[in-house]
């Protein structure tokens, strides 16, 4: 305070100077103390600001308790005609000094009426917010009487449906609200729909009215939620229901196949079922909400969302086609078992800020993980987290962009920017780690006891830590990988008969993870293994060697993270002899290990790619093998040069052909790839049977015929048109007819018209099927026509900051990867630089996505 006083005399001396008038010292003191009550009345106060602030949510949740909202919702059938809602806010208030802000991102006169504790109130919508002055207010309980249109932003609103989709500060779209996740409350809801739709929301349906054209239907009160799970969906879906204990379980889906619904409804409920009563089982606490729905959307934005009572899917996560491989049942399984977790992590324990958002994903990961691995005893379990984690993890902590677990949030604006690969790959395995530190019984006890002390409330990190940590051991270790972003680099020497293993920092910070690796080389015949706990700079094992090994591999059992460095003998070695390795783990760590040397730069793309055509056809693990067509795709479409995709284009795709021949359980995998990588003449006329039926010896599902429909299109621009009206004609889903609509624009063999689409997709209201923009961005930008797209790569890196503003939570990551991955030339490269030089104070969070995703372009082929 001396300070500012100071301040103050100094600058009013100074106005006396200027004006030439002498001040005594009396009336300075008077003048410092005004300026002082003036200052502290200005502090005092909560600068109303876009967003969402640390500041305000600070101060809600101290001074405000007891919420509850009564919202009503009425929804004509026509989606061209406005939404009208009522809503009535309780809560409890302990401070009236300052005027109250409720969030509310719609536009000037969104608002038509607002009473507040039963007096009407003038309506001040300003910067997202909605004020209510401080004189209305009152001590204890209060009541706002709210009657508002809602905004499409957050309605998804389709021609037949709609859904809400909230995550992370989308509620606020929707209704006026305290939108954040520390302030749960309860929800009341009715909807009034056409009489033809249904409608499922978070609680049961307590009362039901009809009339002629209308319902309207009345939800049971939920139990405490944050406001980013308050959820609904209505329009025109079918249902079905199953029971398991007791309980009944509802799937709303808009699924015309019957084959499709026959074959997969069963293994759906199985699998939910399954994830309940493990996750019961796992943490002592029975399901906590009064039912668990679920909702099949077309074209959904994620794959799943965790609605209590009424869980989103993306309708192709469930619905499989034809013979799914292994992976495909695997994923569904992971994202069921996943959405079902966070009904325990994330729902009923909920993080106090979204700065913490990655771990309500790590422990439903975690938990999805435990549950999903059981149901496939075929696989190694350890496998099958390698395969799930570590390539997704390293697509993002490789780059120059990479974030760490845990990041700071200052405004909940921000929030959609912290997801990714990080929170949801890294972070579990970090999480397993944590499990082989302590043990798994520990573990299990302190999230028992997590679960049980912050039930219905929030709790964060440094909470379950508190939980588990005796001697503050585990915080240390845990702020290196949770606070720290990207990976350590780690490589081996032998010296005397002693290995050395080097951790170093790609940053060049001196950073230090401590972590356990498995080594292993060959001696006298067979393959010595050696457990090494790395710590520091160097770790030494002293004699270890009787001699020098000719290969040396650092992570034999896939536990350990990090850029494992591989010497040319080891990687000529592995290139040749992977396929003949015996353990499934080590031969899908080997895998692994090859592709990061070569986004290294210390692996070539041509030497890679023989890899590939020596040791997949002697692959039997399903899981490896559709992971080494991952990596096939990848390099031979993206990395490779044109000179080496032209040499290996005949034998890949003689390879692919052949291989179907032979390995009809694989079949369906390698189908996918061919229809992505094959490009000479014999293939397309191939590929073009099997998309009209005429080859049955490939069977196709219909995704596979559509998908094939757009790469020919793309490869044979002079009958694209013909074979996208062809495709087309056999659409029978409503809602896969739109969707293809929309994306076959983007193969439109006239390049002024595929300017003006992608010219559209600037404009917001022509993004809102995400994923339609998605593959439409990726077919505009694809390798083959990377210079005729070299024009979209300014205009769409413009538009990135409103996309985070109007976009959700994966959209400007995934619109960076569609836009930049098929960019190769030296020209793109210099287009992003030239961006980011031109905007120095651009924001952190979109500049690291920015050089995630164009992680390939600026560093290998602009040279590192």
């Amino acid at each position: 305070m001396t300070a500012i006083t100071t301040t103050i005399t100094r600058i009013i001396n100074t106005a006396a100077c200027v004006f030439h008038k002498t001040i005594d010292g009396a009336i300075i003191r008077a003048l410092v103390l005004v300026l002082l009550v003036l200052m502290a009345c200005q502090q005092a106060q909560i600068p109303i600001e876009e967003g969402i602030s640390k500041t305000l949510a600070d101060w809600r949740v101290q001074h405000i308790r007891q919420i509850g909202y009564e919202l009503r919702f009425a929804i004509p059938g026509s989606q061209s005609r406005s939404i009208s809602a009522t809503e009535t806010v309780r809560f409890s208030l302990n401070k009236t000094d300052l005027d109250l802000q409720l969030d509310f991102k719609a536009g000037s006169g969104a608002v038509s009426k607002l009473v507040c504790n039963g007096q009407p109130v003038p309506v001040n919508q300003i910067c997202q917010h909605l004020v209510v002055p401080k004189q209305f207010l009152k001590n204890g309980d209060n009541e706002l009487v709210i009657l508002f249109t809602p905004p499409d932003q957050s309605l998804n609103r389709n021609p037949e449906f709609l859904y809400t989709l909230l995550v992370p500060d989308r509620a606020s779209t929707l209704f006026p609200c305290f939108d954040q996740p520390n302030l749960k409350a309860r929800f009341y809801l009715t909807l009034d729909v056409p009489r033809w739709w249904k409608a499922v929301a978070n609680a049961p349906e307590e009362e039901r009215t009809e009339t002629d054209s209308s319902q309207v239907i009345r939800y049971a009160q939920t139990e405490l939620l944050p406001t980013y799970l308050f959820a609904f969906s209505a329009g025109k879906f079918d249902t079905i229901c199953r029971r398991h204990n007791g309980e009944t379980f509802t799937l709303y889906h808009r699924e015309t196949n019957q084959e499709k619904l026959k074959n997969n409804i069963d293994e759906i409920f199985r699998l939910l079922f399954l994830s309940l009563d493990s996750i019961e089982h796992y943490t002592g606490i029975p399901y906590p909400y009064k039912k668990y729905d679920l909702v099949a959307v077309p074209s959904f934005q994620y794959s799943g969302m965790e609605h209590p009572g009424a869980a989103l899917y993306r309708s192709s996560a469930l619905f499989l086609e034809g013979t799914p491989t292994r992976q495909e049942l695997l994923n569904r399984a992971n994202l069921i078992a996943h959405e079902t977790a966070h009904m325990w992590f994330g729902d009923l324990v909920t993080m106090p800020w979204f700065d913490e958002v990655w771990m309500k994903e790590v422990l439903a990961n975690f938990i999805a993980d435990k549950v999903v691995s059981p149901l496939f005893p075929e696989f190694n379990q350890d496998l099958l987290f390698l395969i799930a984690h570590q390539y997704a993890a390293y697509s993002v902590d490789r780059t120059e962009g990479a974030n760490s677990i845990g990041q700071p949030l200052a405004n909940l604006s921000d929030a959609g920017s912290l997801y990714g690969p990080i929170i949801y790959h890294k972070a579990p395995i970090v999480m397993n780690m944590l499990e082989n530190k302590i043990g798994k019984p520990a573990l299990q006890k302190g999230l028992q006891e997590y679960l049980r002390n912050f039930a219905f409330g929030n709790a964060g990190w440094n909470d379950l830590i508190a939980l588990l940590d005796s001697d503050d051991s585990l915080r240390k270790w845990s702020d290196s990988w949770v606070y720290e972003p990207g990976r350590p680099h780690l490589k081996a020497s032998v010296e005397k008969g002693n290995l050395k293993v080097a951790q170093l920092d790609p940053a060049g910070k001196s950073r230090n993870w401590g972590q356990s690796i498995e080594v292993i080389w060959p001696e006298d015949g067979a393959i010595k293994h050696q457990k090494v706990a790395v710590s520091g700079k160097l770790t030494v094992i002293n004699n270890l060697f009787s001699g020098t090994p000719k290969w040396l591999y650092l992570n034999a059992n896939g536990g350990g993270y990090g850029y494992f460095e591989m010497d040319r003998q080891t990687l000529q070695f592995f290139c040749q002899n992977v396929g003949s390795l015996d353990d499934d783990l080590l031969r899908a760590s080997v895998w692994t290990d090859l592709f990061e040397n070569l986004t290294e730069g210390k692996l070539y793309a041509d030497e890679f790619l023989e890899a590939v055509l020596k040791n997949l056809p002697d692959e039997k693990n399903q899981v490896i093998y559709e992971r080494i067509l991952t990596y096939l795709n990848d390099v031979f479409t993206y990395r490779a040069a044109d000179e080496i995709r032209a040499a290996f284009a005949q034998r890949v795709e003689s390879m692919l052909w052949s291989q179907m021949d032979v390995r009809t359980d694989f079949r369906n995998a390698l189908l996918n790839t061919a229809i992505r990588l094959c490009s000479t003449a014999g293939s397309l006329a191939r590929l073009d049977s099997i998309g009209t039926g005429l080859l049955d010896k490939y069977p196709a599902t219909a995704e596979q015929k559509t998908t094939l429909a757009y790469y020919l299109a793309l490869r044979q621009p002079d009958r694209a048109i013909q074979i996208l009206n062809d495709r087309e004609q056999l659409l029978e889903n409503a809602d896969q007819v739109r969707r293809f609509r929309f994306v076959r624009q983007s193969l439109n063999p006239d390049q002024a018209a595929r300017d003006a689409f992608f010219n559209s997709l600037l404009k917001k209201e022509n993004r809102e099927h995400e994923p339609w923009v998605n593959e439409a961005m990726a077919f505009l930008n694809h390798p083959l026509r990377e210079y005729e797209s070299l024009k979209y790569l300014r205009p769409a890196l413009d538009v990135l900051q409103e996309i985070q503003v109007t976009g959700d939570i994966f959209f400007p990551q995934s619109w960076l990867d569609n836009l930049l991955k098929g960019h190769r030339s030296p020209e793109a490269a210099d287009a992003v630089r030239r961006f980011l030089n031109d905007h120095p104070d651009y924001p952190e969070n979109l500049k690291r996505k920015i050089l995630q995703s164009g992680d390939f372009l600026l560093k290998q082929v602009a040279g590192r």
